[in-house]
């Protein structure tokens, strides 16, 4: 005989008395909730699932909660907290591919102005108390359980991969709460929620989780803008100009001219990013500015070709307004590229050399800073040709700057700032030293005043509140307004004219425009020109498409007849002068993605209130088949390419794939 009862039972197995004196095993986890009904005179024997897999989830929940709390309070200390305050994370030591900083410094880091890891605590409180309930006998709450431990995998997933593929580094803690994600999963099917699933089951349990988890939410985010609040303390200073403002009294005022002398003789004892000990040195041949005799300096080893030194750069350019008479502001080139930088062992930036020499040669003529802000401004176009024409366009004499190009000790002093990067362990751009401190809270001028504000003497309120009054650049995404014409009218300079709110689409011949619309794609130039006749209007010139996505009249520098090859008059970008991911309908796979309905993408708006002028289809402009040019990158152009001054003419008027669209415009009065 096996090891049964005469009643059959299992070692193990609970029982109940039915009716009549039967026996029925109890409700797994010695719950009424979920209890088998027994026919009379019958057993039913339902297996009993353990309890403590719900236990080691709920201890698993309360580690993430302390988690959470110490992420939320070392993000609002490291961004916000004053210099005493200051300390080194512990658990996620620096190493090559692993930075929290890094981490909690890219767009992903907060959501709604709040940490991810704030939003964390009212989740994982919320799963502490449902999985103790389920352990004691609560089965009701277990498949929401599960549900919330499959969404937060999920999560888990994209946030991985855009660590790693995005930034190039990871955050350990982060990946700590990734392993305990996919553990709710995994503990949920060893408490047996498969084997009782129903959606049916958790309406009414997951109604009750969501009012807790409100109040749990309101209590977490409360709690954490206070603490923010503490560290900012209450005081109002002057806001910093922004760099479109900067930008317009340049116009004025002509280029920035370089201060005379030799940069500061000033040093500094650093610890670097692989924690050794060494000296930095400002040598005399440095490009400054500021104020030579401040005890304060913010030295910058940047990459004219990379993308984030051109967003520092424009940050650190309102720094110098706010700060130009208490700070010295220097810059050290480190290009990468080993040609000229012994720092670096790959070459990622080809065109890096050409550009820092160029500069160098500016800065011989007292135009570094001008030439470096125009050369930022106009990065997608930095071959020697394009550099020749900054060169002009700042000033310079031509004779001498191509003799300095060519002068082997233009190239050597480039090589001397890696050579000091080198040695101060840099690894990549932007590296910024406040006072030989590494500066590591992100590259916005709200966090730098900060710290510059503490390096000056400032208490923690009164650096904080100048934090604070600096302000974030970043245009907010609003929804696509009520009633939004379908045309909306551009002006600048000599150009005048109405274009299409959003991109066209094709509906009997004809174009048709307006939120939520199928863009037209798969079209040819002459499509796009006879749907827009058809509907009264006529095609976009190149001139017409520059002025609305750049916000600014357009100037053929070159003189041959285009515009979306010259030096940019206004921004990048519909929306700024940094390409912004997540903004428009861009970088996508193209065999996996397709375009989408129009202003689906409310944060891709221009100045003019015009959608999805980069990103989502390449637009035909052009009056002319000879002058038809594709313009504004389409959903699958790469990284931050898809701009205002993405110029495709590889393919004539006739050519037509699944990436290529159009809007209209019209003369004013037509």
């Amino acid at each position: 005989m096996s090891r049964k009862n005469k009643q059959g039972k299992k070692k193990g197995d609970k029982v109940r008395t039915a009716p009549g004196g039967e026996h029925a095993p109890a409700a797994a986890g010695g719950g009424s909730g979920s209890e088998t009904p027994v026919p009379p005179g019958g057993t039913v024997l339902v297996p009993v699932a353990p309890a403590w897999p719900m236990w080691v989830n709920t201890a698993l929940m309360v580690v993430a909660v302390g988690v959470c709390l110490y992420m939320t309070q070392h993000f609002e200390i490291a961004k916000y907290g004053g210099e005493e305050l200051q300390a080194e994370l512990w658990g996620c030591a620096e190493a090559e591919g692993v930075s929290c900083d890094a981490v909690a410094n890219s767009p992903w880091a907060e959501l709604f102005g709040v940490p991810l890891f704030t939003w964390g605590i009212p989740f994982y409180l919320l799963l502490t108390g449902l999985s103790a309930m389920v352990a004691q006998g609560r089965r009701e709450f277990l498949p929401l359980i599960a549900v919330f431990g499959l969404g937060a995998a999920g999560f888990s997933i994209f946030l991985w991969n855009y660590s790693v593929v995005e930034l190039g580094n990871v955050c350990l803690w982060c990946k700590r709460l990734y392993f305990i994600n996919f553990g709710i999963v995994g503990l949920s099917l060893m408490a047996g929620v498969h084997k009782d699933f129903d959606f049916e089951r958790i309406t009414v349990p997951s109604g009750q989780a969501l009012g807790a988890y409100v109040l749990l939410m309101v209590l977490s985010v409360g709690g954490q803008k206070a603490f923010r609040a503490s560290l900012l303390g209450d005081e109002v200073v002057e806001e910093l100009k922004s760099t479109a403002e900067l930008e317009k009294e340049e116009v004025k005022t002509g280029p920035f001219v370089d201060p005379q002398g030799p940069a500061p003789a000033l040093s500094f004892d650093i610890t670097t990013e692989d924690k050794n000990q060494v000296v930095l040195t400002i040598e005399p041949d440095d490009a400054w500015k500021g104020n030579p005799d401040a005890k304060v300096a913010v030295i910058e080893f940047a990459d004219l070709e990379c993308g984030y030194c051109k967003r520092a750069g424009g940050q650190l350019k309102r720094l110098y307004e706010a700060y130009g008479d208490r700070v010295v502001f220097v810059f050290k080139h480190f290009p990468m590229d080993p040609k000229c930088n012994p720092g670096v062992n790959n070459l990622r930036h080809r065109r890096a050399c050409n550009a820092a020499v160029a500069s160098v040669c500016a800065q011989d003529q007292g135009r570094f800073w001008a030439f470096h802000d125009l050369a930022f401004k106009n990065q997608h176009q930095l071959k020697p040709e394009n550099l020749a024409t900054y060169a002009e366009k700042v000033g310079l004499d031509m004779n001498t700057f191509n003799q300095c190009v060519r002068n082997p000790n233009s190239m050597a002093r480039v090589r001397a700032d890696g050579a000091a990067g080198k040695g101060a362990d840099v690894h990549g751009t932007p590296r910024i030293f406040i006072n030989g401190r590494l500066y590591r809270s992100g590259n916005s001028a709200e966090q730098m005043a900060r710290a510059i504000e503490m390096a000056l003497g400032s208490n923690a309120k009164d650096a904080q509140a100048a934090a604070r009054s600096v302000g974030n650049e970043r245009i907010p995404v609003k929804a696509v307004p009520a009633g939004v014409p379908d045309m909306m009218e551009v002006t600048y300079g000599d150009q005048h004219f109405f274009m299409d709110t959003f991109e066209s689409g094709v509906v009997e011949g004809k174009a048709a425009t307006g939120k939520h619309v199928v863009p037209g794609t798969r079209m040819s130039w002459f499509a796009a020109k006879d749907a827009c006749e058809a509907s009264g209007k006529r095609m976009c010139s190149e001139a017409e498409w520059i002025a609305a996505c750049q916000g600014a009249a357009p100037v053929d520098d070159n003189g041959n007849g285009q515009f979306a090859d010259d030096l940019i008059e206004g921004t990048a970008y519909p929306y700024s002068d940094y390409h912004e991911r997540g903004r428009c309908w861009d970088d996508k796979d193209r065999d996996a993605m397709r375009p989408v309905y129009t202003g689906e993408m409310p944060g891709c708006v221009s100045k003019d209130g015009i959608y999805d002028l980069t990103g989502n289809v390449e637009e035909w402009v052009g009056d002319k088949p000879e002058n038809a040019v594709l313009l504004g990158g389409g959903f699958d152009t790469s990284k931050d390419h898809a701009r205002c001054f993405r110029r495709n003419d590889t393919f004539g008027a006739g050519f037509a794939n699944k990436r290529t669209g159009f809007r209209c415009c019209k003369t004013p009065g037509s």
